[in-house]
């Protein structure tokens, strides 16, 4: 095999362990509070009624304190390593939910956001290490496409398990003759319906653990940045971090890491829990799955037309990407501020929304153009840390992934207090200042870019004369 064909095939499978640890999370978390809350309602004692929020914050929460330290771990250990303790932290939180106990359940929650960040560090090491400066776009591109099928995975398993668990119900309420009228309640899962979604989300998971296990570890020729040389201490790597932390154009950028996670955490579990918790909802049973289905469609498809684009408008991946994911925010809060009611996500509710009821094709419009916006403004972040501090990729990548986390954390503890319209109206707020210093710190990235292509010429230019 030559070594092109070595590169895709280690980004392919990268790709596809990422695919199996990421469709259980995703999955997860469109459905974990409405989960939960159905699992409270018939045990109380079990667990409380609003974990499903607490234990994203604990995940957050501990995903954030991960990304101080995973490049320090990364430096004294190898990119297959990270990959696979994270794919098993991936692998012990939908466990949990075959013998749900609140303890277990914070554990692996805490498990999970530190796998978070050991996850990502694996990721870029493990894609320098296997790619050189002449096919790392394209080996990044083959595998985020990839993985950014999980959630479409995830939105076939819970169609498929959602059919055959109704079908079940309705002949036991059929045997004993009894008339359900789920018009007057919010969506609820049955003890069936949660042992075969956890379970067939813990079965994927595992297999990413066998796949990043599995994987090639040997650096390829000319690569980026060697998996198997170090060049910093675990301490040297720390304080690293700490300074890009507090660099200016890390400041200046926070305003973006934020909507990163703020936005991701509320298409991802805020908006698909108020649709649960809407009683006008509870006949459409495969919203869920609708709605993630729509998502990862929108995030792969702009992911290959960002690849495509990028190729043939220079910079495009930048100030027009944001401009895309910016205006996408914008349209997609408006969507649910009009069709959902403001106390959705925090307790069922049968009241009327400002315009619209949701719908089948609601639900795909709007998660289409969230996987679109979601897809932009993370792309768009990881260009700027990548070229704004390019002898600090590493820390960059981790300090964006500190405040997403920060935020998210947050979020998901006001949640259970929170009404819908902070968010719609919240979201587009904040989207718009990103956007603004986003530009700014763009425009300077490209001047600096033209000062070090220019002195690469006079330089080579000096040279030639030199040698005449």
């Amino acid at each position: 095999m030559n070594q092109r064909r070595f590169e895709l095939l280690c980004a392919a499978l990268l790709g596809f362990g990422q695919l199996c640890i990421m469709t259980g999370f995703d999955s997860e978390s469109f459905i974990l509070e409405s989960v939960i809350h159905s699992i409270h309602e018939r045990e109380p004692e079990r667990i409380s009624s609003y974990a499903g929020y607490y234990g994203q914050a604990v995940i957050y929460a501990f995903y954030m304190v991960g990304c101080l330290f995973s490049p320090s771990i990364l430096a004294v250990s190898t990119p297959k390593i990270n990959l696979v303790i994270s794919a098993i932290f991936f692998t012990a939180f939908p466990l949990g939910f075959l013998f749900t106990n609140s303890y277990y359940y914070y554990l692996s929650s805490a498990l999970l956001g530190i796998g978070f960040a050991l996850f990502y560090q694996g990721q870029g090491g493990y894609l320098t290490s296997h790619s050189t400066r002449d096919t790392i776009e394209s080996n990044v591109s083959l595998s985020w496409s990839v993985g950014c099928c999980c959630m479409i995975l995830g939105s076939c398993i819970m169609a498929v398990i959602t059919k055959l668990s109704s079908d079940q119900t309705d002949m036991v309420l059929e045997a004993l003759n009894t008339t359900s009228e789920p018009h007057k309640m919010e969506r609820r899962f049955s003890e069936m319906e949660i042992s075969l979604l956890f379970t067939a989300f813990t079965g994927i998971s595992v297999i990413g653990i066998v796949t990043f296990f599995l994987m090639p570890s040997k650096d390829v020729e000319d690569c980026i940045e060697s998996s198997t040389e170090k060049k910093e201490s675990f301490m040297s790597a720390f304080k690293l971090t700490c300074s890009t932390m507090v660099s200016s154009k890390m400041v200046q950028l926070i305003p973006l890491f934020s909507l990163c996670g703020l936005n991701t955490s509320f298409w991802l579990s805020i908006f698909p829990t108020a649709m649960s918790f809407t009683t006008h909802n509870s006949n459409l049973i495969y919203l869920a799955a609708v709605y993630s289905f729509a998502v990862g469609a929108g995030e792969v498809l702009m992911g290959i037309l960002i690849s495509f684009l990028s190729k043939r408008i220079k910079n495009f991946g930048q100030k027009p990407t944001m401009t895309i994911g910016t205006v996408c925010v914008l349209i997609y809060c408006a969507l649910i501020h009009l069709s959902t009611v403001t106390e959705a996500p925090m307790r069922p509710t049968h009241k009327e929304p400002i315009l619209f009821h949701h719908s089948y094709l609601l639900a795909l419009i709007i998660g289409l153009i969230c996987g679109i916006g979601d897809c932009c403004i993370n792309s768009v972040r990881s260009v700027i840390c990548a070229l704004a501090m390019p002898k600090r990729r590493s820390q960059a990548f981790s300090v964006s992934k500190f405040f997403q986390a920060l935020a998210s954390c947050i979020l998901f503890f006001l949640s259970p207090i929170t009404p819908l319209y902070i968010y719609t109206i919240g979201l587009p707020v904040l989207s718009i200042i990103a956007a603004v210093l986003f530009f700014s710190i763009a425009k300077r990235t490209q001047k600096m870019e033209r000062k070090m292509t220019e002195g690469t010429r006079n330089a080579a230019e000096i040279g030639k004369k030199l040698n005449l």
